[in-house]
């Protein structure tokens, strides 16, 4: 929990400085190519995120990766705050939260749909669409599989949750019965 809101703050904060100068966008595809490097190689990933190797090295190692990808200014003085922080393993729940800030700006918003068997792109882009006009802004699903769902789908977005499973109604009808 603790993690999470320390990251809500570095996110939040990029986020200001994004917003106020028009680069937020930019910041987020940067924050995108260094955890790709970063997932990438294993060895950079422990290098930069475990404290094994002396700070005077990691700020090397992070100096090359920000000058290989040509980052700009800001992200850069973010990677650097957080490794002299100590907290640059917390990047990708940083990256997480300012994907969803960015999301939100722009109108969108992301959930899951469960179903018991395979969905169509027709079925769950006309889903989509619907609860996109319901919610005032664009929404992306994606797909899970469940069998104990019988039939139906259920979905949940945001704080949202709609469950037309047949297991649902199933424990409705039980309820309701066992009220009588």
């Amino acid at each position: 929990m603790i993690h999470q809101s320390i990251a809500r703050r570095y996110a939040k904060g990029l986020f200001a400085v994004g917003d106020k100068d028009g680069k937020y966008g930019a910041y987020f595809e940067e924050l995108e190519q260094v955890m790709g490097v970063v997932d990438a190689n294993q060895k950079l990933r422990n290098a930069l995120m475990l404290p094994l190797l002396e700070m005077a090295k990691r700020r090397d190692l992070l100096s090359d990766v920000i000058r290989a990808l040509s980052l700009s200014p800001t992200v850069a003085s973010l990677l650097q705050l957080l490794l002299e922080n100590h907290r640059i393993d917390y990047l990708p729940a940083i990256r997480k939260m300012y994907a969803e800030l960015v999301d939100e700006k722009e109108g969108r918003t992301k959930g899951q749909i469960f179903t018991p068997y395979p969905l169509s792109d027709d079925i769950k882009g006309r889903i989509e669409k619907v609860l996109g006009e319901r919610l005032g802004k664009q929404v992306q699903l994606s797909t899970m599989e469940d069998n104990s769902l019988i039939g139906g789908v259920k979905v949940i977005v945001g704080g949202l949750r709609i469950d037309g499973s047949v297991r649902h109604q199933l424990e409705l009808m039980n309820e309701s019965i066992l009220k009588e």
